[in-house]
């Protein structure tokens, strides 16, 4: 084959493969769109004032100049990325919209990794541990596929009373259902189904919440 003729596949291949990005990036966007046909801020708040939902946050802001450490020690918060100053503020801030908006809150279940509980004990003050919403992204598939289970028998049951918190991270939610959190201290709401499917009501992001 000719240097020429060689050239032109490899040109063929390279716009091949940017064709191909750019269908699955505009494929993603439209799955985030579609996800993103919520109810209105004040329909939702409504909703979540009646109890009976489900609210998966990711935890808030990070301070990136941190790492977790592998393997990371889970009682050991120094060898893990934690929240930034502006995470903590985060936090604050949205457990006094909870509070002055009388939303009720049952149950506030955390990721075991400093990040994730910090962010559920200031917010709300309270909060249980589930190993099965260990960071994902550091797990073999077997064990992936475990949480996953887990996770969405979380998202799709109806909490006893009140509403349930579920705190952790971006790789637990993208297993369990195909959807992306972000940025940090996104909330997306579920509605419980019971038929381990899960129904998305809303998305809030950390600065949306002043809107109600």
């Amino acid at each position: 084959m000719t240097k020429p003729a060689k050239a032109t596949i490899v040109k063929h291949i390279q716009w091949l493969f940017i064709f191909l990005i750019t269908i699955a990036a505009h494929t993603g966007l439209a799955a985030e769109a579609t996800h993103d046909s919520s109810l209105p801020k004040e329909d939702l708040l409504k909703r979540l004032q009646q109890g009976g939902l489900i609210i998966y946050f990711r935890h808030f802001a990070t301070d990136r100049s941190q790492e977790d450490q592998h393997p990371v020690n889970l009682t050991n918060c120094a060898t893990q990325r934690n929240l930034s100053e502006e995470g903590r503020s985060q936090s604050a801030a949205i457990g006094t919209v909870f509070k002055r908006h009388s939303i009720p809150v049952s149950e506030v279940i955390s990721s075991p990794f400093c990040r994730c509980k910090e962010s559920a004990e200031i917010a709300f003050g309270k909060y249980g541990i589930d190993t099965n919403l260990y960071f994902a992204v550091a797990l073999e598939k077997d064990q992936r596929e475990q949480q996953t289970s887990v996770l969405l028998k979380l998202l799709t049951s109806k909490p006893d009373s009140g509403n349930r918190i579920v705190v952790s991270h971006t790789a637990n939610l993208r297993e369990a259902t195909g959807l992306w959190p972000k940025p940090e201290g996104v909330a997306y709401v579920f509605q419980p189904t019971n038929n381990n499917k899960h129904h998305l009501l809303g998305i809030i992001k950390p600065d949306q919440w002043a809107e109600f």
